[in-house]
């Protein structure tokens, strides 16, 4: 089913690195978000990054804020996530020894064609309003990942409280393709990096 986008903000993929020495030299583990895992990309940087330095990087898929912990715990060496200000205070705390900026996705809200909200063409506040005022179903990520994070900061921007257990609100705690395919079998709008989305409709997921 064609769901119809609009663009919500731009944010920046960042490698925290963490300094971590492992015996074994030639892996290095990663943590980083199910929406770049998504995307397909890491299996691509992962061949050139091991032609280049002979090094196998393996990697786990998880929230932004799960990410974080590994690292605070010491168990990758180094993280790829999208959370700035939870990086920037996760450096600054001495869990991390630099932040980088390598690329960039964006935020897209998206939704069932009928659009039964009606929030095409709207502002991102002017919809989130209209989605809660129609009480259509709205699938979050709910898992503390950097674009629940970006979720929760919008709905404050719009000058609504971030829904909680309204009946239309569902808290997916899931992945990000997991949660768009949720929100597609509820005929829902749910928030997605553009990366994510372009996956899910390449694949034809109905």
């Amino acid at each position: 089913m064609r769901r119809f986008v609009a663009v919500i903000a731009v944010f920046m993929m960042t490698l925290v690195g963490l300094g971590i020495a492992r015996a074994d030299e030639k892996v290095l583990m990663m943590a980083t978000t199910t929406s770049t895992d998504n995307t397909g990309l890491l299996p691509v940087l992962a061949e050139a990054f091991k032609k280049d330095t002979g090094i196998e990087l393996r990697w786990t898929a998880v929230g932004t804020g799960k990410a974080l912990e590994l690292g605070k715990n010491c168990d990758v060496d180094v993280l790829l996530v999208h959370a700035p200000k939870a990086e920037m205070d996760f450096v600054s705390a001495g869990h991390g020894l630099g932040r980088t900026e390598v690329m960039f996705n964006d935020f897209v809200l998206i939704g069932p064609a009928g659009d039964p909200a009606g929030v095409k063409g709207k502002t991102v506040a002017e919809a989130l309003k209209a989605i809660a005022a129609a009480k259509a179903p709205f699938i979050s990520r709910g898992d503390d990942s950097g674009t629940h994070k970006m979720e929760i900061a919008l709905w404050k921007a719009a000058g609504l409280p971030a829904p909680d257990k309204e009946a239309w609100y569902v808290q997916a705690g899931q992945g990000m393709m997991s949660t768009i395919v949720m929100a597609g079998e509820r005929k829902g709008y749910t928030l997605t990096d553009r990366g994510t989305y372009f996956t899910y409709e390449a694949k034809g997921t109905p």
